[in-house]
């Protein structure tokens, strides 16, 4: 009898043992994961900090922008972290790249970053200032709506944005042909971007469909 209770006992700390076991590498991959999250979290941070450094110490040597337009064969090539002009706003050249990170960094609307907890101004800190203050209001809000556009056909290369919703943003409708003409895009022919065929008629973006 007494080695049948004690079997018994037995068996339920084994049982007990096991549950307890097989729990607890779940809460250690648990807390593994939320570590492997916060390391993404803040390389991503890094990194799109370096990115915004990057593109801000073009905009301070004034690096000569690549053409956004190849006019030979009226083709947009889009690619991310290459610097651009997209035209002038008030005779003045818009430039900047798209980032990886999203939007865009121009001249016109340079941000100002000031390192947490501290006082001291940066020549960085310096530079974006002046920079902004030799716009006007009016000349950063045209500039913000060119941005747009070419936002705009940077989504719609990706496939994150329709040909229909293009032609339903109001921005888009008033600002992409002043935009098309200030980088050189002539609309009055089918035109390329990143490999993709469109027409722009009577303020309408179609696609143009190709067999292969």
């Amino acid at each position: 009898m007494a080695v049948i209770v004690n079997s018994i006992g037995n068996l339920g700390y084994v049982a007990n043992s096991q549950t307890n076991q097989s729990f607890h590498p779940f809460k250690i991959e648990e807390d593994e994961a939320e570590i492997d999250s916060k390391k993404a979290e803040i390389e991503t941070s890094r990194k799109e900090y370096a990115e915004f450094i990057q593109s801000s110490n073009a905009i301070y040597q004034e690096t000569t922008p690549t053409q956004l337009v190849n006019k030979q064969t009226n083709s947009i090539n889009i690619v991310t972290g290459v610097y651009y002009n997209l035209g002038t706003v008030n005779g003045k050249p818009l430039n900047g790249p798209p980032l990886a990170s999203g939007g865009f960094n121009s001249n016109f609307s340079l941000e100002i970053w000031k390192v947490p907890g501290s006082s001291i101004v940066t020549p960085e800190q310096e530079s974006a200032l002046k920079m902004r203050q030799s716009y006007s209001l009016p000349e950063r809000q045209e500039a913000n709506e060119l941005v747009a556009v070419f936002m705009s056909l940077s989504r719609l290369a990706e496939g994150k944005k329709s040909v229909a919703s293009m032609n339903d943003d109001a921005i888009f409708a008033q600002h992409f042909p002043k935009f098309a003409e200030g980088i050189g895009l002539d609309l009055s022919q089918p035109f390329t971007i990143n490999g993709k065929s469109f027409t722009y008629s009577q303020g309408t973006l179609q696609t143009i469909d190709t067999e292969d």
